[in-house]
């Protein structure tokens, strides 16, 4: 009856426990952010690729923009555009997403007055 018996111990297991759940506790945050950045990401490619077709639609159309043609345009073109299904708005000539309102269609960034723009 000398048997050794195999095996973790309890303090052993709450360790390795306590460990998994500080890197789990440092993981997660920056994954979400991560992942928000991604969506918004594939939200600007996808607007800035809507704007153009957009703007040959009604350039191969000859007709003025309306919300309507526009509301219409989507519908039949386009299944999803926003990862998070944000709503899409035409304004001076460019579409924006409810969600990701801080994106920029595809304009690029203006420089400051006092400096000279990037070639």
């Amino acid at each position: 009856m000398d048997k050794k018996i195999e095996g973790f111990t309890l303090l052993e297991l709450i360790v390795v426990i306590s460990i998994l759940g500080i890197l789990t506790a440092l993981a997660v945050p920056r994954l979400v952010d991560f992942i928000h950045k991604v969506e918004e990401s594939v939200c600007a490619t996808n607007l800035t690729n809507v704007e153009r077709l957009y703007s040959a639609y009604l350039l191969e159309n000859n007709i003025e923009h309306e919300d309507s043609i526009f509301n219409q345009f989507l519908i039949a073109c386009f299944n999803e555009i926003c990862p998070v299904n944000g709503v899409f708005s035409y304004e001076y000539g460019e579409i924006k997403c409810s969600v990701h309102e801080d994106i920029s269609g595809g304009n690029e960034e203006e420089a400051p007055d006092n400096e000279v723009p990037w070639l």
